[in-house]
């Protein structure tokens, strides 16, 4: 428990770092329900959704981020796999880390991978917006990133901006 502790601590201090490209590499990417500051490489490609505002950010040419903004946003929530009668451990099947964190004033799940390069990158917003009696939620998720492009996700998640309905 005390080296899970250390390990998200320790990541926490290496997101943290700045890196050596400047801010004026950076641009801002307006969804129109949020804006995310990223490097100016990176690309909006627009996907049509059925029941919520869903994207795509290109990063590269191996890695995309997707983004769903609605009532039926995915968790981001890995499968629990636990079978007592084999006595698995079901920590040893995880692929992800997950911490709380606040992103533009709002409670929010960062995932991140435990073995860089295989994995879930992104955040999981609950309560986004109230719409009606239920909320929207968000989600912003890469899989199996490059990991020079995990650090530079976890380090865009933090420049998250959410709109306010009018």
């Amino acid at each position: 428990m005390i080296m899970k502790i250390i390990t998200q601590l320790l990541l926490l201090f290496i997101i943290g770092c700045t890196d050596s490209k400047s801010k004026s590499d950076n641009q801002i990417l307006d969804f129109g329900s949020f804006k995310i500051e990223t490097p100016g490489s990176w690309t909006k490609v627009k996907v049509k959704g059925i029941d919520s505002y869903v994207g795509q950010i290109a990063i590269d040419t191996k890695d995309t981020l997707y983004f769903d903004l609605g009532w039926y946003s995915n968790t981001l929530s890995e499968p629990l796999i636990v079978d007592s009668r084999t006595g698995i451990d079901p920590d040893k099947y995880r692929k992800n880390q997950v911490l709380s964190d606040t992103i533009d004033g709002r409670r929010a799940k960062i995932i991140f991978p435990i073995q860089s390069g295989y994995g879930t990158t992104g955040i999981y917003i609950d309560s986004l917006l109230k719409a009606g009696s239920v909320n929207d939620k968000f989600n912003l998720f890469g899989t199996n990133l490059n990991p020079a492009n995990e650090k530079v996700l976890l380090q865009a998640l933090k420049t998250l901006k959410f709109h306010k309905p009018k």
